[in-house]
C-alpha cells in the first residue's frame, strides 16, 4: 500500500513539472527568445519616449541687432512654435532708411535667421545664424550678406532684445516707389527746362522805360538829306555861316 501512494506522489509531480515546462519553456527554446525580443522592443520604446526635445526658447521680442549696418537695426519678431517671423528696420541719423521682413527657425539654442529688405531699387538679403545665449539673453554668430545678386558683407551679428512688447514696433518712413518716382520725373523735368533755349523775346535788348533814351538816329536820314529841319532844330539858313 506504502508503494502505491509514493508511485501516486511521483506520477502527481511529473505531470506538474510538464505542465510547468510547456507554459514557461526554458531558455534554448523559440518561444523563450521571442519573448525575450519583445521584452527589449518594449524597453527600448519606453526610453526613447522618455527622451524629451531640447526645449525651444521663447524670442518673441524686439531686438537690437549690430553687423548688418554700420548703426543698429531694430527687428521684431513673432513665434509660432520653433518658426520665427516677423519685420525689421533700419534708421540712420543720414542715408538711406530701410524695411524688411523676417523668416527663420530655432532649434535648440541654435537660431537662423532671414532678413530680406528694399534699399531702393536693390534688394538686400541678410542671413543670421547664430546661437541663443539664455543667460545673456542675446543670439551670436555669423552674417552673410547679398545685395543685387552679389556678396556685400561677411562678419559677426549680435542681437539683444530690448522690449518684450512686439506691438510697439512701427516701420521706418520709407518714401514709396510711387513718391520716389515722382519725385525723379520732377528733377527730369526740372533739368530739361535749365537745358531750354531762352524764348525769343529774351534775347531782344532790353527797351528803357524813358521814351527816347535810344534814340536810333537812321531816322532822321530823311530829314537831314532833305533839308526839312535837322536835329539841331535850327531852321535851315539860320545858321550862322548862312548870314550874308
Amino acid at each position: 500500500m506504502e508503494g502505491k501512494g509514493i508511485m501516486k506522489r511521483i506520477q502527481v509531480f511529473t505531470l506538474t513539472l510538464l505542465v510547468v515546462l510547456t507554459v514557461c519553456p526554458s531558455a534554448g527554446q523559440p518561444g523563450n527568445e521571442s519573448g525575450n525580443e519583445t521584452i527589449l522592443q518594449s524597453a527600448f520604446a519606453s526610453a526613447h519616449s522618455n527622451q524629451s526635445e531640447p526645449a525651444v526658447p521663447n524670442l518673441s521680442y524686439i531686438w537690437s541687432v549690430t553687423g548688418i549696418e554700420s548703426s543698429q537695426v531694430i527687428m521684431a519678431l513673432s513665434q509660432n512654435g520653433s518658426d520665427l517671423y516677423g519685420r525689421a528696420k533700419y534708421e540712420p541719423d543720414s542715408g538711406q532708411a530701410w524695411n524688411a521682413v523676417v523668416t527663420g527657425y530655432v532649434k535648440g539654442d541654435q537660431v537662423d535667421l532671414v532678413l530680406t529688405a528694399l534699399q531702393g531699387s536693390v534688394l538686400s538679403s541678410s542671413r543670421l545664424k547664430g546661437t541663443y545665449d539664455d543667460t545673456e539673453q542675446s543670439i551670436k554668430g555669423d552674417l552673410f550678406q547679398v545685395s543685387n545678386g552679389n556678396v556685400s558683407r561677411q562678419g559677426k551679428f549680435e542681437a539683444v532684445w530690448i522690449n518684450p512688447d512686439i506691438s510697439g514696433y512701427t516701420e521706418a518712413p520709407v518714401p514709396s516707389a510711387d513718391l520716389a518716382a515722382a519725385g525723379s520725373e520732377q528733377a527730369n523735368a526740372t533739368m530739361q527746362d535749365a537745358a531750354l533755349p531762352a524764348a525769343e523775346e529774351d534775347l531782344q535788348p532790353a527797351q528803357s522805360t524813358k521814351s527816347g533814351y535810344y534814340h536810333d538816329v537812321r531816322q532822321d536820314a530823311d530829314r537831314i538829306l532833305t533839308g526839312v529841319g535837322d536835329i539841331s532844330q535850327i531852321p535851315i539858313g539860320m545858321g550862322g555861316s548862312g548870314l550874308s
